[in-house]
């Protein structure tokens, strides 16, 4: 009898965690009563393939390994009962919902062992890549800002005196004066003349009067 070698892969585990699993896959694969040696030992050759695609590297990731590979194992035996010409139609059906029940667990299992990785993965490659974080720019003030935008609006000058107006026309006070003294004079000469009429247009009445 010719012996058959079984292909299993080195994984990233602590011994005891490898070979639990690696055996526990063994004892979950489906039995087929009329199955060969060679084809049990393709069965198992494939579920190692499995098992080294999905490369768990801690006790946890071990766990959703062995839940993924034995759903998928489950599933494809659902899907091999539901394709027997001599079973009952209700029968046949209920394996088919077994078999879309059991793929949507392994790929449920299998999404949450991929996040538990990527998890594990990115504080070294965030690391590598980022590099030490850059200081800071310092808060800025936009009130400040404003502040400095706007003009500065200069205060009204204050409304001046008649005595300080007059102290810095050019002359000054003296000027003010003259023009005072000629303004004066002026209406002086106009009172003469008036009064100098008035006489004239008395005399003509006393003249009229004597005739």
């Amino acid at each position: 009898m010719n012996a058959i070698s079984v292909h299993v892969p080195s994984l990233a585990l602590d011994p005891a965690t490898r070979s639990t699993l690696v055996q526990t896959i063994v004892d979950t694969l489906p039995h087929i009563p009329d199955a060969s040696d060679v084809e049990r030992a393709a069965q198992r050759d494939s579920a190692f393939a499995l098992l080294a695609i999905l490369d768990p590297r801690d006790p946890l990731q071990a766990m959703y390994t062995l839940d993924a590979i034995a759903a998928h194992s489950a599933g494809a035996h659902a899907w091999r009962c539901a394709a027997r010409a001599d079973l009952p139609l209700a029968l046949a059906l209920r394996f088919q919902k077994m078999g879309w029940a059991l793929a949507r667990l392994k790929d449920t299992k299998i999404r949450e062992l991929r996040r538990l990785q990527a998890a594990s993965e990115r504080p070294a490659s965030v690391a590598s890549v980022d590099g030490p974080r850059a200081p800071q720019a310092p808060a800025i003030d936009s009130g400040a800002l404003v502040r400095q935008a706007a003009p500065v609006r200069q205060a009204a000058p204050a409304p001046r005196s008649e005595s300080a107006a007059v102290g810095q026309r050019p002359g000054g006070a003296a000027a003010v004066g003259a023009e005072a003294g000629a303004t004066a004079g002026t209406g002086d000469a106009g009172a003469d003349r008036l009064l100098a009429e008035l006489a004239t247009r008395v005399a003509a009445v006393n003249v009229a009067l004597a005739a």
